[in-house]
């Protein structure tokens, strides 16, 4: 590609509204998507979304195939009708979170010696990933900070590991305004589950601030 297209990409990425509802909790998608564009440009079929990809929201043609691409042969289970059905590793992880506040934030720890790659997604549209993050029972990560903008939008956070990955996100309850819980997410090589995370950890801390 010529650098006006993939400055053009690169802007369309940036300010497109669209993500795949689970693949965005375990992964920041603009960035995931315009590395994977440059890496093979013919597999997300660049040439037909340009020129202009930001027009008509064009470049949520690559978001698709991207999705389809994670997402192969992974099923979504909701465990919020079926319980138990969380992988036994990753269970663990979810039951060993704890979450404190403190007068400024609240911040989840882990109890336990690990190591993981951290994604983490604020209000609005900041992220950061770590690789390779060592944690010790001490490790805190500040998921909400009272002076933070929109902090009562609540945030995602997501750790994976060699063979599975995890992700905790507060979110609205059917789409409503103002009405939320805490849920919980584990990832497979077949499958997205989804729970509720009251069932592994005491969410209060988080719902005291969080208003969907």
């Amino acid at each position: 590609m010529e650098i006006r297209d993939i400055n053009e990409i690169r802007l369309a990425i940036k300010y497109m509204d669209y993500k795949p509802v689970m693949l965005a909790k375990f992964y920041d998608i603009k960035s995931l998507l315009f590395k994977e564009i440059l890496e093979n440009e013919d597999y997300y079929k660049v040439a037909s979304i340009l020129p202009n990809p930001g027009n008509d929201n064009k470049i949520v043609k690559c978001v698709n195939i991207l999705d389809k691409k994670y997402m192969a042969g992974r099923e979504v289970v909701d465990c919020t009708k079926t319980p138990g059905a969380i992988p036994a590793e990753a269970a663990e992880i979810l039951k060993s979170i704890r979450a404190t506040e403190d007068p400024v934030s609240v911040k989840l720890s882990f109890g336990k010696e690990m190591k993981a790659e951290v994604y983490m997604n604020i209000p609005r549209g900041n992220s950061l990933t770590i690789s390779d993050m060592t944690f010790t029972p001490e490790t805190e990560l500040t998921v909400m900070n009272l002076y933070n903008t929109y902090y009562t939008e609540g945030f995602t956070l997501a750790l994976h590991f060699d063979e599975f990955a995890v992700a905790i996100e507060p979110s609205a309850l059917d789409g409503i305004k103002g009405q939320g819980d805490v849920f919980v997410y584990a990832m497979t090589k077949n499958a997205i589950y989804k729970d509720f995370g009251s069932r592994y950890f005491d969410v209060a801390a988080i719902l005291k601030y969080y208003r969907g």
